[in-house]
């Protein structure tokens, strides 16, 4: 063999060389790992503690408030309506005005009910017109009937005492007729009492006219008391009338806000026709029908956190004002008797009013829905 041929003999392979390692974490990496999923384990069983550690505490505290998430926003709507009956012939508020007490919200069509006042008055006045001339009458008539009265009686008595005297004077001449008294002398006594009873008769009938006149005088004063009754009962028509008149320019009860009107101008109304509600928004309250277990926690006076839906991030702060003397299945219009013996217990809820200060804007609305938290630790 040449040379050439021992160098081209395969020479035995070296040793195998181990392949290079790719993507090695380091020792300290997988270290760490380890460590945050043990920490990872305390820290869960450590949050879990800690909630029911906040879960418990929070239970605790509410065992001194009662809650309720069923309350609602309240004020005393008040229902305006007509007392008389006619056409509308303005309407200067609407809804969502404000109105003060006192201002005129309807005007009712007031020509006919005017007309009558007048009539009614013209003839007041004619009564009175009556009445001063009868009275002048009277006070003359009164005057005079009791002076003629006087002189009469005067007069009567006069004429009955010369009477009296005539008659005696011609009794005696008539007895001694013939022996101390002539026949002339009788005559003259006979003519003289003639005379005296002549008198005496007229002076009786001017006293019996001068009574009859005082009872002219009692006509008079019956006939005053006959006006005096009908200026009276003209009077009452006359007021009676002004509250009609007064009736048709419908006012407001209260200062307040128009939640609703129920009338355009035009429209025929008729007495207790609802007109408008209104609503003083500064007088409002709560009420939330408390479930009747919960009452013997509940005193008046105790705070109340209320939360309004419609003001989310708003808090509002009243005290219990009145806890009801019924529940509210009491005044239901449907009762639910038990003729049959089946009976189902159900909760009842009794309404409690809470007392809340009304901030200014007027947040407070009738109607809105609320929940309300009464801190019943207090007392």
């Amino acid at each position: 063999m040449t040379s050439n041929d021992l160098d081209t003999t395969d020479s035995p392979p070296s040793p195998a060389q181990p392949p290079a390692a790719k993507g090695k974490k380091p020792l300290w990496l997988g270290r760490l790992f380890a460590a945050m999923r043990h920490f990872r384990k305390f820290a869960v069983a450590g949050a879990a503690f800690l909630g029911l550690v906040a879960l418990g505490w929070w239970g605790i505290g509410r065992l001194g408030h009662v809650t309720e998430n069923d309350a609602r926003v309240k004020a005393d709507m008040v229902i305006v309506s007509s007392r008389v009956d006619g056409w509308i012939v303005e309407r200067p508020v609407t809804d969502g005005q404000v109105v003060e007490r006192g201002q005129e919200m309807i005007v009712i069509d007031l020509r006919e009910a005017e007309l009558k006042l007048a009539e009614l008055r013209a003839k007041a006045e004619a009564i009175r017109l009556r009445q001063e001339r009868i009275a002048i009458q009277y006070r003359m008539m009164k005057t005079t009937a009791h002076d003629a009265v006087t002189t009469a009686q005067g007069n009567q008595k006069a004429a009955a005492s010369k009477l009296e005297q005539a008659r005696r004077e011609f009794q005696r001449a008539e007895e001694l007729l013939g022996r101390m008294v002539s026949r002339e002398v009788w005559e003259q006594r006979q003519t003289q009492l003639r005379q005296a009873e002549a008198e005496a008769l007229t002076a009786s009938s001017a006293l019996a006219d001068a009574q009859v006149k005082l009872g002219d005088i009692e006509v008079l004063q019956k006939e005053l008391d006959t006006l005096a009754q009908e200026a009276a009962q003209v009077n009452a028509q006359i007021r009676k009338q002004e509250i009609n008149v007064t009736d048709r320019r419908v006012r407001s009860p209260i200062k307040g806000i128009v939640d609703q009107k129920f009338v355009q101008p035009g429209e025929y109304v008729i007495p207790g026709q609802r007109l408008f509600i209104v609503h003083d928004p500064k007088q409002v309250w709560v009420e939330a029908d408390i479930k009747e277990t919960k009452l013997r926690r509940l005193r008046p006076g105790q705070e109340v956190d209320i939360s309004v839906d419609a003001y989310p991030n708003r808090r509002f702060t009243g005290r219990i004002e009145r806890i009801g003397n019924a529940a509210t299945g009491e005044f239901a219009l449907l009762p639910s008797p038990n003729p049959s013996g089946n009976f189902t217990k159900i909760t009842q809820r009794v309404p409690v009013r809470i007392a809340v200060e009304q901030p200014d804007g007027n947040p407070l609305r009738p109607g809105m829905m609320v929940e309300v938290d009464i801190e019943t630790a207090q007392h």
